[in-house]
C-alpha cells in the first residue's frame, strides 16, 4: 500500500468518525463544541454529517489524487461557508468556527496527501 493510500485511509477514518458524531449528535459533544452558545438545529448538523459521510465514502472507495483534490475543494468551500455562518449568526459562532477549523485541517491534509502521491 502506497503512502498516499495509507494517508487517505487515515483521512477517511477521521471523516467517518466526524460523520458519526454529527449524525448521532451526542449532546455532550455538541455542548462541548458550542460552549455557552446555542447549538445549531439538529437538521443542519445532520446535513453536515451526511456531507462528511459522502466525502469519506468517496475518498475511501477511490483514494486517488483527483478524488483527494475534489475533497480539498469541498473542505475549502465548507470552511468558507462556516466562516460566513459565524459572521451572520453570532449565536452559532463557536460551532461554525470549530467546523471551519476541522474542514481547514482536512483540506490541508488532503493537499499534502494529493501532492505526496505525485
Amino acid at each position: 500500500m502506497s503512502a498516499q493510500r495509507r494517508g487517505a485511509a487515515v483521512l477517511t477514518g477521521a471523516h467517518l468518525m466526524q460523520a458519526a458524531v454529527l449524525l448521532a449528535q451526542p449532546p455532550g459533544v455538541l455542548r462541548a463544541v458550542a460552549g455557552n452558545q446555542t447549538v445549531p438545529p439538529s437538521w443542519i448538523v445532520r446535513v453536515l454529517g451526511l456531507r462528511t459521510l459522502a466525502q469519506a465514502i468517496a475518498e475511501g472507495v477511490r483514494p486517488t489524487r483527483d478524488v483527494l483534490r475534489v475533497g480539498v475543494a469541498v473542505d475549502l468551500a465548507h470552511a468558507a461557508s462556516m466562516l460566513t455562518a459565524a459572521r451572520v449568526w453570532p449565536r452559532y459562532r463557536r460551532a461554525a468556527l470549530t467546523s471551519a477549523g476541522t474542514a481547514g485541517i482536512s483540506a490541508l491534509t488532503g493537499i499534502f496527501l494529493a501532492e505526496a502521491g505525485q
